[in-house]
C-alpha cells in the first residue's frame, strides 16, 4: 500500500504560467467564471430592464455598458480576492553571486562590456544602478 507523506488537509496547489506570470489554476478558473457570468449576466439584465425605460435603439448599447460595468466590478473583486503569491526578496549582490550568475548565463564578460560601451544609454543606466561596476569587477577577477 502506498502512503502519502503529506498531511491529508494539505493540498498541493497547482500553478500555471500565463504571460510570464505564475498563477494558481483554481483561482484563474474562479476569476474567469466570475467575469464571464457577471458580464453576460449584466448584458442579459440590461436586455430585460432597458426596453422598459429607454428607446429600443439604445437597448443593446446600454445593455453592453451594463455588462462592461459588471466586468469592471468583478475585476476589482478578483484583485481583492486573489492576491499575488510571489514573494520578492532583495539580496545584496556580492562578487561571488555575480560570478555564479555570469557562469550560469555563460556570459563573455569582455563581449558584454564591449556591447555596453557601444550603447551610451545602456551604459549610463547600468552605471547608475551599479551593475556596470559588477561587470568591471568580474573582468578584473577573470584577468587575474
Amino acid at each position: 500500500m502506498h502512503r502519502n507523506n503529506a498531511h491529508p488537509a494539505q493540498k498541493e496547489e497547482q500553478f500555471i504560467e500565463i504571460l510570464g506570470d505564475t498563477i494558481n489554476s483554481k483561482q484563474l478558473i474562479i476569476a474567469i467564471i466570475l467575469s464571464v457570468t457577471t458580464s453576460l449576466g449584466g448584458y442579459q439584465l440590461g436586455q430585460y430592464i432597458f426596453p422598459k425605460i429607454t428607446d429600443s435603439q439604445m437597448v443593446n448599447s446600454y445593455s453592453l455598458l451594463l455588462g462592461i460595468a459588471g466586468t469592471v466590478i468583478v475585476l476589482v473583486l478578483n484583485a481583492a480576492l486573489f492576491k499575488p503569491k510571489r514573494v520578492l526578496l532583495e539580496d545584496e549582490v556580492s562578487g561571488n553571486t555575480m560570478e555564479d550568475v555570469f557562469k550560469d548565463l555563460q556570459l563573455d564578460i569582455d563581449e558584454e562590456l564591449r556591447l555596453i560601451g557601444e550603447d551610451p544609454v545602456t551604459k549610463k543606466e547600468l552605471d547608475e544602478l551599479g551593475v556596470l561596476r559588477n561587470f568591471e569587477n568580474m573582468r578584473r577577477i577573470n584577468n587575474q
